[in-house]
């Protein structure tokens, strides 16, 4: 018997697995897709049954590897079950109440990854302002939602999602109050801060990436940051502060907002020539690459050694692409767009959950608090 054919069987199950580890392990089942489902254990039955065909003796792996079919297929069943009790019981406005949390959930490790325990006067009040718009349309739709249905979690939910917006709005005031606090030279330092905080987000999402998947409004919000950072560094050279790296760093921003200003006319003419469907196509090829960065880099490693800074960059990298997926599905309800959306929600959540598993590691490992 060929020890090479029952790897790669072997290897297909483990593939099928990977999607179950996406998809399914952890996340609410009222969400869940009971169709991936079906397709999943119609992968798992085709590999065990050529296991089953397979001539020659039965060794050692090859039993292994029935058995892991066996115990694959149990689990997958149970599970879709599970998950058509829970979408029953739930309802159309309990699935809804549930993909409400989820987004909200998005939000919330946004703040947790850029705002909680950072120096206030280099954080991104233009992301912060972002973070509070998507919070109040969640809230909204919640609303709406609470004066029909008034199960599950939806009132507690509410409740969060308010708090976390009184506090959004209180770091908006501490967060400007940090940028004017200090000596000149302090101001100074934190608009570099800023300003280098704004580069490291176009390094991140815009350079040497496909325009047609890059989503104008986040470069906006670069060039508006940028040029309110470059008119305070202005303000305290005109106010007598006369230091070289100050004028220096005017003119790095200046002309950094210039080619900043000339992609982003670049970004909507390509975009504004794309056809919807190419756009769909273009959206997920680059979320399929930020998952072959997280499989490669993340996937079954030691949490302790991680990059966290990395893992927080292919978290945000995916939000970036849910908010085009979710205008998209607004605008123009596309079976592939919708599944892609779905996709890439679930992998929000599973990135999220381990930047949270991974900090706390690291934590643990050197003695600090987060």
């Amino acid at each position: 018997m060929s020890a090479a054919l029952i790897e790669s069987l072997r290897d297909r199950l483990e593939g099928v697995h990977a999607q179950y580890h996406l998809h399914f392990a952890g996340q609410s089942r009222v969400t869940r897709n009971e169709e991936m489902m079906r397709m999943m254990i119609e992968q798992a039955s085709a590999i065990e049954r050529e296991a089953k065909g397979l001539a020659g003796d039965r060794d050692a792996s090859h039993r292994s590897l029935l058995d892991l079919c066996t115990e694959r297929l149990e689990l997958y069943r149970g599970e879709i079950a599970q998950i058509k009790r829970a979408r029953q019981e739930a309802g159309p406005s309990g699935i809804e109440a549930a993909l409400h949390g989820a987004r909200a959930n998005f939000v919330i490790g946004q703040y947790r990854r850029h705002f909680a325990g950072e120096n206030r006067g280099t954080r991104d009040l233009g992301l912060l302002a972002e973070m509070i718009q998507d919070l109040q349309a969640i809230q909204s739709e919640m609303t709406t939602l609470s004066k029909v249905y008034g199960g599950g979690t939806l009132a507690d939910d509410l409740g969060v999602v308010g708090e976390y917006l009184e506090m959004f709005r209180e770091e908006q005031g501490e967060i400007a109050a940090a940028r004017d606090a200090g000596s000149v030279e302090d101001q100074a330092s934190n608009l570099a801060g800023l300003a280098n905080s704004q580069f490291e987000v176009y390094r991140l999402h815009f350079a040497g990436q496909p325009r047609v998947s890059r989503r104008p409004e986040l470069l906006e919000r670069l060039v508006d940051n940028l040029t309110s950072t470059v008119e305070r560094m202005k303000g305290l050279r005109d106010n007598g502060l006369h230091v070289q790296h100050n004028v220096d760093n005017i003119a790095v921003v200046t002309e950094r907002l210039e080619m900043w200003r000339e992609e982003l006319v670049a970004i909507r003419d390509v975009r504004s020539q794309t056809p919807l469907l190419t756009m769909v196509d273009n959206l997920s090829e680059a979320a399929d690459t930020v998952l072959e960065v997280y499989n490669e880099r993340f996937a079954g490693q030691n949490r302790e050694s991680r990059d966290l800074g990395l893992l927080g960059a292919l978290c945000d990298r995916l939000t970036e692409l849910e908010r085009q997926m979710e205008r998209l599905a607004r605008v123009q309800p596309l079976t592939q767009n919708e599944r892609n959306l779905e996709m890439v929600r679930d992998a929000i959540a599973m990135l999220n959950d381990e930047w949270d598993e991974v900090a706390e590691a690291q934590e643990a490992a050197t003695g600090t608090a987060g």
